[in-house]
């Protein structure tokens, strides 16, 4: 839920950044920069949903303890 936030954030804010000035002041290295920007954002986002994939994947595969195991080695 958090990732799918982040992600809506991001895509608000640099739609925001690309569309926020008007077309006949926009200048062609600042369009480029900023779709550089847009760009690397794409890619932290990605690294980011693999990582938290990958960290959904490792919980998956560890085995549940059953609670009165934990219970009993708590004490």
């Amino acid at each position: 839920m958090l990732l799918a936030g982040a992600l809506v954030l991001s895509l608000v804010l640099n739609g925001f950044l690309l569309y926020s000035r008007a077309p006949a002041t926009a200048d062609y290295e600042d369009l480029q920069e900023t779709e550089a920007d847009l760009r690397l954002t794409q890619r932290m986002l990605a690294r980011c949903q693999s990582e938290h994939q990958r960290q959904d994947s490792l919980l998956a595969l560890r085995p549940v303890l059953p609670r009165a195991l934990t219970t009993a080695s708590a004490q």
